[in-house]
């Protein structure tokens, strides 16, 4: 489990570099309109979008943060999962999330999404696919793990008798509870809400799944 700088030079790297970047850029793109949207993201970034609210940062600042802190544990008990993609999930998507909000913004989209309900519901469908299925291209490159997402896999070794799904899930849904009390704090209200959470929780371990086989069988350097 010891970090070695070793470790971030995998097989066909710059293959899977290519892949790699392109999934943390459109998980940063997505993620942006699901949150004009309003109707959920991931348990991360709900945390984050409502916490960033609270204390006036932007959801960027806040996400590096919080992963930063989270990153000493993985360097810790971890150290094996840190990688190339441990560094740009943390540092890029939540900028790239904020860069697209202002253009969004800027260019009348929020407020064509916030007066036409079908464009809403027809659009979150379409786009929280594609946030899932980056996801799941970013997860199967293998080139390291999000901090926020390696300490339910830590808890999991240390209490090997729990289901390592019970841990996520009460992981997740405590990051829903931290989102959902900043966002009670908030005079704007909730942002978002969990109809994204949700989904997301009961699909991405499937496509994560399926991407990984599609990737094994038709593209070599995943094989």
């Amino acid at each position: 489990m010891k970090f070695s700088f070793k470790q971030f030079i995998v097989p066909n790297f710059k293959s899977k570099f290519l892949f790699l970047s392109a999934s943390i850029f459109f998980m940063g793109f997505f993620l942006s309109i699901l949150i004009e949207i309003g109707f959920g993201t991931d348990p991360c970034s709900f945390m984050n979008l409502n916490v960033s609210r609270i204390i006036g940062l932007s959801l960027g600042t806040v996400q590096l943060s919080l992963n930063i802190f989270l990153l000493v544990f993985l360097f810790i008990f971890n150290g094996s999962e840190i990688g190339f993609g441990t560094i740009l999930n943390m540092t890029l998507i939540g900028y790239i999330a904020d860069f697209f909000c202002w253009i969004w913004k800027s260019s009348g989209f929020t407020v064509f999404l916030q007066t036409n309900m079908a464009a809403k519901i027809l659009l979150f469908v379409a786009v929280i696919f594609a946030f899932i299925l980056s996801a799941a291209v970013y997860m199967n490159c293998q080139m390291g793990v999000a901090p926020y997402d390696s300490i339910p896999v830590i808890i999991s070794r240390a209490l090997p008798k729990v289901p390592f799904f019970a841990i996520r899930m009460c992981y997740d849904f405590a990051s829903v509870f931290i989102g959902l009390t900043a966002g009670l704090l908030n005079p704007e209200g909730i942002q978002g809400s969990v109809i994204g959470v949700l989904i997301m929780a009961l699909t991405l371990g499937p496509v994560i799944s399926a991407v990984g086989k599609f990737f094994r069988r038709h593209i070599p350097i995943f094989s």
